[in-house]
């Protein structure tokens, strides 16, 4: 089974701290595509908030692939949840070219527990009842967005970030894989923070200079790329089931599926960080 999934947000939109505002053109996508293929991946994730990544997939992709999206967050004012979910779902499928989506999830997970909650789980239901999506989901930043969902509601997949930095994940897998609820990691790479050249780090990860250099280290010490620790890491974690790995060109694709090692990476337990604004990307534009 090949675990890893490739990331859609590069695909529509110009993503990550890293990214110079480029949006890639539909030919270098088609290009990307071609190249997951060949490498064996056979799911995307993307969501109705990238930009154009589900009309740019629905053109390029020739269904070649199982689609997760993501739900936006719930508008305040909705009078009528069934039929705005119907709506949004319809608009994915037909963006993206397909009749179903592998996995639905939401991109704001309180939605199931707020005041509209109850509706939304049903709308949510009547889908997969009508096999527009197989199953159902939420991605998260924090352990602690599952608070009032596990348990609660029977969902199938939780996306969290998952890194050398940031374990938060690792301390609720064995729950989640206990209700056969299946995990996939993203920021595996930070934003590509964690693989770029140690000079072109951002100003604002300077507070953390001896955390990089403790974590570049690390990678010397390994015989290995910074991108091959990364990816091991994450990939030997127990209860992990798939890791969500973007890119921005075919070369960088192939260059990620060759980096994965064959040997144990055992990452320096002072690495994880708990700290926001380091590891959470939603604080580092008010940095």
């Amino acid at each position: 089974m090949n675990r890893i999934v490739l990331g859609g947000a590069q695909l529509g939109l110009p993503y990550g701290i890293l990214n110079g505002g480029e949006t890639l053109s539909r030919e270098e996508v088609a290009r990307i595509l071609d190249t997951a293929v060949n490498h064996g991946i056979d799911s995307i994730d993307t969501a109705i908030a990238y930009g154009q990544s589900e009309s740019i997939i629905g053109e390029t992709s020739q269904n070649r692939f199982k689609i997760i999206s993501k739900l936006p967050p719930l508008p305040e004012d909705i009078s009528n949840v069934s039929e705005w979910v119907l709506t949004q779902v319809q608009g994915s499928l037909s963006r993206l070219k397909s009749s179903s989506l592998d996995a639905l999830l939401l991109h704001h997970p309180q939605d199931l527990t707020g005041a509209q909650g109850a509706k939304l789980y049903a709308a949510i239901g009547s889908l997969i009842s009508k096999k527009m999506i197989h199953r159902f989901g939420v991605s998260i930043y924090s352990p602690d967005d599952l608070e009032g969902i596990i348990g609660t509601f029977d969902i199938q997949v939780v996306q969290a970030p998952l890194n050398v930095f940031d374990r938060r994940i690792l301390g609720v897998t064995d729950q989640l894989s206990a209700l056969n609820i299946e995990v996939h990691a993203r920021s595996v790479f930070l934003q590509g923070v964690l693989i770029a050249n140690p000079k072109n780090r951002p100003h604002r990860f300077e507070p953390w200079s001896e955390h990089f250099a403790l974590f570049d280290e690390w990678v010397r010490s390994s015989g290995v790329t910074a991108m091959a620790c990364c990816i091991g890491f994450a990939l030997q974690q127990p209860g992990i089931a798939k890791l969500v790995i973007g890119t921005t060109s075919a070369e960088s694709l192939n260059e990620i599926m060759n980096s994965i090692p064959n040997s144990v990476l055992e990452a320096p337990a002072d690495l994880q960080s708990s700290v926001e604004q380091l590891i959470d990307p939603r604080y580092w534009n008010a940095a």
